[in-house]
C-alpha cells in the first residue's frame, strides 16, 4: 500500500516532464505538479493545520482542485471537496458537520458562504488564471518546495465526501489512503487506462469519480484535460485539440455529444472511451454511439466503495449493455435477499453487497449509519439488482425505496417506468404508504406534462396492463417532485406526505 504523496512523488521522479494537468490553457508537468503541492502543503503547515485537520474546498474544474487535494493528503490533513452546486445552507451544514480548519473556493462561489461557521479559521480565494487571487498566487511563488514534514500513513483518512442527502441531511463518506490506492489499482488494472493517455474531466471533480481520476492519473501516469464547463460543440474542439484518449461523462451529456458527432468533421479518433456514471445509462446511445466506432463505458459505483464496483466495459457482450457489466479487479460482489439475508441464485433480485480494500471506512461521526452498511467486511449499497449466470450485474433500484405489499416486493424503479410510457407523464415517483392491512401499498405521485389531462384511471389501467395489480394502488398527482441541489428526487419527503406533512415545495 501507498499513501497519496508517494504516489505523487514516485511519478513525477519517474515521469517529471510528463504533462500532469492541462487548465485554462495552461499546461504543469509531474515535477512542477509536486512542486505546487509542496509549496501548498508548507503553507498549510505554517498555517498550523495538523493531521486530521480537515481542509474544505468549493472549487471547479481548474488545476487548483487537485492541488489542495493531494497538499492536504501530503501532511496528513483531510481534503473535504464540496459540491459547488449546493446552496449557502447546505454548505454551512457539511463545513460545520467535519468542523473544517481551512477552505478554499473559487470567486463565482462566494456567495454560497455566507453562512459560515465559526470553525473556519482562514478562508482562502483559489481562483487560477487570470482570475488567480494575488494571496493564493504568492503561495507558489514564496513557499518552499520541499517535501513537507508530515508523518503519514496507509490507514490515516484522506477525504470526506458528502452524499447527496436523499434520505436526510448528508452524511461524510471518508476513506483511507490505503482505500484510495486499492481504488486506483482496481480501476487501472479493469479499464484500458495507458501511460501518457490524454483523459478529459469536463464533470465535477467533486464527486468520487474526479477524486478518483486525480489518483489514477498519479498511478499509470497519464495527463487531466480539465473543463469547467459543458458545450457539446466545445467539447469536440477540446477532444480533437488535445487528443483526448478517454473521459468522463453523465447520461444527460450523451444526446447532446451524439448530435453534434454526426454533424462535425474533425479528427476524433484518438478517443477510445467514454465513461458514463451517475445514473443508468440507457441502451440507445450506448449502441448509438458503439455503431459510430465508440465505446460507452457504463459504471456503477459508491462514494462508500472508493468510486467504481463495476464497468461494463468494451470487449464485453453488447447485448448485455442494460447491464452495468462486471465487478472491478479484486471486487467481490454478491446478492442477498433483503428479507432473510440469504444469498442469492443467479437472475433472483436482491441487495447488492460488495467486499474489497476499497470499502470505507466509516461515515463521519456517524457509527449507527456506518454499522447499517457496513457487515463482516462487505458493504451492503441498500441497491437492489441482480447478477446472471455469467456475472453480468444489473442494477433496479433502491432498497430503501422497496415496498412490502402483503409480503410481496415490489420495485419502484419497474412501475415507474412502465407509467413514464404514458402521453402526458412528465415526472413520476413510486413510494411505499403505509397501511394497517397490507404492510404498504404502493402509491404513484405523477407530474403531469403541460396541458395533459390525464386521469388516475388511466394511470392504473396502463400500469396494471403491464404489471400485476398490487404493484400499483394509488396514484396522486402533483405540480412538482421534492427535490435536492443534484436533481434527485426526495422520496423520503414524499413519505412525510402521505403521513400528513404538507409538501413545502411543490
Amino acid at each position: 500500500m501507498a499513501t497519496i504523496g508517494e504516489l505523487l512523488n514516485s511519478r513525477a521522479a519517474l515521469s517529471p516532464g510528463l504533462e500532469a494537468l492541462v487548465s485554462n490553457g495552461e499546461r504543469i508537468t509531474f515535477l512542477e505538479y509536486k512542486q505546487k503541492v509542496n509549496q501548498l502543503a508548507n503553507y498549510l503547515l505554517d498555517l498550523q493545520v495538523q493531521q486530521g485537520d480537515r481542509v474544505a474546498f468549493l472549487c471547479k474544474n481548474t488545476y487548483a482542485f487537485p492541488i489542495i487535494y493531494l497538499a492536504a493528503a501530503k501532511i496528513g490533513a483531510i481534503a473535504v471537496p464540496i459540491n459547488c452546486r449546493l446552496k449557502p445552507a447546505e454548505v454551512q451544514y457539511i463545513v460545520e458537520d467535519c468542523q473544517a480548519k481551512v477552505l478554499f473556493y473559487d470567486e463565482e462561489f462566494r456567495d454560497a458562504l455566507e453562512l459560515l461557521p465559526s470553525c473556519v479559521e482562514k478562508v482562502i480565494r483559489a481562483a487560477v488564471g487570470e482570475e488567480m487571487d494575488d494571496h493564493f498566487k504568492s503561495i507558489f511563488q514564496i513557499a518552499s518546495a520541499a517535501e513537507p514534514s508530515a508523518d503519514v500513513t496507509e490507514r490515516d483518512i484522506a477525504t470526506i465526501i458528502y452524499t447527496s442527502g436523499t434520505t436526510g441531511n448528508p452524511k461524510g463518506v471518508m476513506c483511507t489512503h490505503a482505500n484510495v490506492y486499492a481504488a486506483g489499482l482496481a480501476n487501472v488494472n479493469t479499464l484500458d487506462l495507458r501511460f501518457a493517455d490524454r483523459f478529459l474531466f469536463v464533470t465535477p471533480l467533486f464527486h468520487i469519480s474526479g477524486m478518483m481520476f486525480i489518483i489514477n492519473a498519479l498511478i499509470r501516469g497519464f495527463t487531466l484535460v480539465l473543463a469547467a464547463n459543458f458545450t457539446p460543440s466545445q467539447l469536440w474542439d477540446l477532444i480533437d485539440e488535445e487528443k483526448i484518449t478517454n473521459m468522463m461523462s453523465v447520461p444527460a451529456m450523451l444526446p447532446f455529444m451524439l448530435q453534434m458527432l454526426k454533424t462535425i468533421d474533425k479528427d476524433i479518433f484518438s478517443l477510445r472511451g467514454i465513461i458514463c456514471g451517475g445514473s443508468r445509462v440507457p441502451e440507445q446511445p450506448i449502441r448509438e454511439f458503439h455503431d459510430l466506432g465508440f465505446s460507452i463505458i457504463q459504471v456503477y459505483g459508491a462514494t462508500e466503495y472508493s468510486g467504481a464496483i463495476a464497468y461494463f466495459l468494451p470487449e464485453m457482450d453488447l447485448n448485455r449493455c442494460h447491464s452495468v457489466g462486471k465487478g472491478l479487479y479484486l471486487t467481490e460482489l454478491k446478492i442477498l435477499d433483503p428479507l432473510t439475508g440469504m444469498e442469492c441464485p443467479p437472475g433472483e433480485i436482491g441487495e447488492i453487497v460488495v467486499r474489497g480494500d476499497s470499502v470505507f471506512a466509516g461515515y463521519w461521526n456517524n457509527k449507527e449509519e456506518t454499522d447499517q452498511v457496513l457487515k463482516n467486511g462487505w458493504y451492503h449499497t441498500k441497491d437492489v439488482g441482480k447478477l446472471d449466470e455469467e456475472g453480468y450485474l444489473y442494477v433496479i433500484d433502491r432498497l430503501r425505496d422497496m415496498v412490502i405489499c402483503g409480503g410481496e416486493k415490489v420495485f419502484p424503479a419497474q412501475v415507474e417506468a412502465v407509467i413514464q410510457q404514458l402521453d402526458g407523464v412528465a415526472e413520476v415517483a413510486v413510494i411505499g404508504v403505509a397501511d394497517p392491512v397490507w404492510g404498504e401499498l404502493p402509491r404513484a405521485y405523477v407530474v403531469k406534462a403541460e396541458g395533459a389531462s390525464l386521469t388516475e384511471e388511466e394511470v392504473l389501467d396502463h400500469t396494471r396492463q403491464n404489471l400485476a395489480d398490487y404493484k400499483l394502488i394509488d396514484v396522486e398527482f402533483i405540480a412538482e417532485l421534492p427535490k435536492n441541489s443534484m436533481g434527485k428526487t426526495l422520496k423520503y419527503v414524499l413519505r412525510a406526505h402521505a403521513n400528513g406533512t404538507k409538501l413545502t415545495n411543490v
